[in-house]
């Protein structure tokens, strides 16, 4: 090491050359920024010798807590996934129920065996009575079947209330029945399915499409048009598909334009009505709060509808939907 010159650093002695660039590195600060809160200058310049009293420090500030910097993860990867459990067949896990339910009863008549527990009763029917009693039927056969009649009423008035005790509430039976119809509301799909109809003015086919479409929880808008009309809804995956099955299968298009047309009495030759799905996929939200029917005039005034939605393609997509480039 040469010239022996030495630095301090941080209280610690370096011995021999360092560059100034490397030093400037090291230069102590105006403040530190965990001082900054105890100072009243905001820097070390009232401090002389490095002597501090308390007339120099924000004594309120200074408690008997400790200050804990907050915790930042460390840069790594993400744990992998955990085992997935193995799903089972249909009948592997009937196979399973039958050997616990063996398994179950196998333990029970080991307990019977050890006197553990009582023997269940025999099981007496006014139809098997004989067969079960024997020579004692015979004794006292009045006795006897007032004994069995009260036994089998005891075992029917036991199984009423096994069954009431499992009735669900009220409350729990409305969970129980929209679990069963709709989604989770926590899950994070949003399916969107998007229906182009030749004509929808027609009262009942306009009353169905909106009525089902509040039923099953869904939002969207269906505008009608002159010449066009689309029907947009969001929602669950089993509400879209009891919907599509509304719009595709159970409504007859073709026989609510001919009701139309025999109301109106119209001579004018006009294609068949019919519906068609554009396009159905998931998004990441809604872009609907509720569903509503837009009756509009013109075109421009039923894109607006999606514009404002702030889903305009819906109606790009829908208008320029040819039947046969679908795949």
């Amino acid at each position: 090491m040469g010239g022996g010159r030495g630095h301090s650093i941080g209280g610690c002695q370096l011995v021999g050359d360092l560059s100034p660039m490397l030093l400037r590195k090291y230069i102590t600060p105006v403040r530190y920024f965990r001082d900054a809160a105890l100072l009243h200058s905001g820097n070390y310049g009232d401090i002389a010798n490095g002597t501090i009293v308390e007339d120099q420090l924000k004594m309120e500030k200074i408690t008997i807590y400790v200050e804990h910097p907050r915790p930042i993860e460390p840069p790594a990867e993400p744990a992998p996934p955990p085992p997935q459990p193995l799903k089972l067949t249909k009948q592997e896990q009937k196979k399973l129920r039958t050997q616990r339910r063996i398994a179950k009863e196998k333990e029970r008549q080991e307990m019977i065996r050890q006197g553990v527990i009582e023997p269940p009763k025999p099981k007496v029917k006014i139809s098997n009575l004989m067969k079960v009693l024997g020579s004692e039927a015979t004794q006292d056969p009045t006795r006897l079947e007032k004994e069995v009649r009260n036994a089998a009423a005891e075992r029917e008035q036991a199984h009423i209330d096994r069954n009431i005790a499992r009735k669900l509430t009220p409350a729990e039976l409305r969970e129980k029945k929209e679990r069963k119809l709709f989604d989770d509301p926590n899950s994070l799909d949003t399916l969107v399915s998007l229906y182009r109809i030749n004509d929808l003015s027609h009262p009942k086919a306009r009353f169905r499409v909106d009525v089902n479409a509040q039923e099953n929880r869904l939002t969207g808008c269906a505008v009608i048009c002159d010449g066009i009309s689309i029907v947009v809804v969001e929602g669950g995956i089993k509400s879209i598909k009891r919907y599509g099955k509304l719009m595709l299968r159970r409504i007859n298009w073709s026989d609510v334009s001919k009701e139309k047309e025999e109301n109106e009495d119209s001579d004018d030759e006009k294609p068949a009505n019919k519906c068609v799905l554009v396009w159905q996929g998931s998004v990441a939200k809604p872009s609907f709060n509720r569903f509503g029917v837009h009756d509009c005039i013109t075109e421009a005034a039923a894109r607006k509808v999606f514009v404002d939605a702030g889903v305009p393609h819906y109606w790009d997509l829908a208008v320029n939907y040819v039947e046969d480039e679908a795949v």
